[in-house]
């Protein structure tokens, strides 16, 4: 038995695989084929030993570059990650699935304290979280800081990230910028306070006025009085009104009045005004059902809107009342000069006025006290024409479902 090695195709251009081949000779006297028999036995196939050798010979030059550059780009991809943690401005913490911190950054450390890594995320929470009642969907830590918490799943792997984003300087700078909206709103009502007193104010003098008539009967004068004691009365509550507002509140709308009861007051006030304007105020009421209402303030609002018919140059105004099934409605239409399309979606806005010496308060007064009284303002207007405003409430039974409803 001989053993030879015989070299493979050598169209394998890139690696040579050593073959081994085996055949058994007898000698040439013995058969006269014995060639052509040697050449029949002979094994081409590789052993495994010599595959094994081959290819590792052969992976080392070839894969060698490619596992050397996916190693260096994780190397990097891994700094970078590292860099951005380190300098991102919202603390992030990476917990496992048993609950345990494996990694946070610098910011997190200084909103929750140390230790942070390998610490339990519920002992945490009990150390460094002070929840308060005004939170909702921000919490408040033992150092006083405000976070927000965003929270999301590894998966598929066991385990959170949790980003912490500091909103402690964002909130204060809110308070300062509303702190300073409600001065400058409050200062710029302090100065047009006449705006909404003119109407009582106007009609005491003008009662007062009359009490100095030589020709005036007792019982005249006693009327006339009596009527001077009201409008200033109704001043004061003007002014306490204006001050309510001002703080962003009002009086408990615990009071049930009719629309009738709020006309009549309307009327007492804007009256002596609009004789001397020459304007004709008419009054009409088909409702008798009853609203829970802050009377003076209502009647303040709707005050407002006769007086702007009248400075509008309104010679005949009729406020109304009525009742639908859907709730109460209180109508204030004239015959003034209207208002362009594209002014009636600006003048409810505060401040915003078309009259030269106008405050801008009267219809955003107006909007705001209808809304705490749960109704709804509609405004229809026509350049020339006139303008019909309607005040729309829920009836008391429904105004007391919604103010239950709305705690």
């Amino acid at each position: 038995m001989y053993s030879a090695r015989v070299l493979s195709n050598p169209r394998a251009a890139e690696v040579e695989l050593p073959m081994t081949a085996s055949f058994t000779t007898t000698p040439l006297t013995a058969t006269p084929h014995a060639a052509a028999q040697a050449e029949a036995h002979v094994d081409y196939r590789p052993s495994n030993n010599a595959i094994r050798q081959s290819i590792a010979h052969a992976k080392a030059p070839v894969f060698a570059p490619v596992v050397s550059a996916y190693s260096s780009k994780a190397a990097n991809m891994s700094n970078q990650m590292a860099h951005i943690l380190q300098a991102m401005p919202s603390g992030v913490v990476i917990i496992d699935g048993d609950g345990v911190v494996t990694l946070a950054n610098p910011v997190a450390t200084e909103l929750l304290g140390r230790p942070l890594q390998g610490a339990r995320w519920f002992d945490i929470i009990h150390r460094a979280f002070a929840p308060q009642d005004d939170d909702g969907h921000e919490v408040s830590l033992k150092n006083g800081r405000r976070v927000k918490l965003a929270i999301t799943p590894l998966a598929p792997e066991p385990g959170q990230l949790i980003v912490l984003t500091d909103l402690t300087e964002t909130r204060l700078l809110q308070k300062n910028i509303s702190h300073l909206q409600r001065l400058s709103s409050l200062g710029k009502m302090v100065a047009t306070l006449a705006h909404q007193v003119r109407t009582p104010l106007s009609a005491a003098l003008l009662y007062a006025s009359n009490l100095a008539s030589p020709k005036l009967t007792d019982t005249a004068r006693t009327k006339f009085q009596s009527k001077l004691v009201d409008r200033l009365n109704e001043l004061e509550r003007q002014v306490n009104d204006m001050l309510l507002m001002a703080k962003g509140r009002q009086d408990s709308m615990a009071e049930s009045v009719t629309l009738d009861d709020i006309i009549t007051q309307v009327m007492a006030n804007c009256e002596p005004i609009a004789d001397k304007k020459h304007c004709q105020l008419q009054a009409e009421d088909t409702s008798h059902s009853t609203m829970l209402a802050n009377a003076n303030a209502l009647s303040s609002a709707v005050n407002n809107l006769v007086m702007n018919s009248i400075e509008a140059g309104a010679t005949k105004i009729k406020v109304s009342a009525s009742e639908t099934a859907d709730g109460l409605l209180l109508d204030v239409i004239d015959n003034g000069k209207g208002l362009d399309p594209a002014m009636q979606k600006q003048v409810l806005e505060p401040f915003y006025t078309t009259k030269s010496q106008g405050t801008g308060l009267g219809l955003a007064v107006v909007q705001s006290v209808v809304r705490n009284h749960g109704g709804q303002i509609q405004l229809s207007c026509k350049p020339g024409m006139g303008c019909h405003i309607r005040l729309i409430f829920p009836h008391a039974k429904q105004a007391h479902q919604q103010e239950v409803a709305h705690g």
